[in-house]
């Protein structure tokens, strides 16, 4: 039975170990649309941003308060919503940071 295992590796051609300390799997690189994703994050979240600030000063007006419920409501749900997107950004970001790190 050993002299089989021998013969299934050619003469001359031991069969290779990685060296101590090294694994086989190398760093992976992002694919095209990820680091594209990636590159363009900082600007959305930027954008994000921005629009969050625009909507607290619209909310620290007082004037704000004397506007029909349905709209205090409204903008109280789309703050909620650009917040949460801004965090999902936030995650996704570092996501792609951890992957694209050697």
């Amino acid at each position: 039975a050993a002299r089989q295992a021998e013969a299934a590796v050619p003469p001359g051609r031991a069969e290779k170990k990685p060296a101590p300390g090294r694994t086989k799997e190398r760093p992976r690189k992002l694919g095209y649309k990820a680091q594209l994703e990636l590159d363009q994050l900082p600007q959305r979240i930027e954008a994000l941003e921005a629009h969050l600030e625009g909507i607290h000063a619209r909310m620290a007006d007082p004037a704000f308060y004397q506007l029909p419920g349905d709209e205090i409501a409204a903008t109280k749900r789309e703050l909620e919503h650009l917040e949460a997107e801004l965090a999902g950004a936030y995650e996704r970001w570092q996501a792609l940071e951890q992957q694209a790190a050697p």
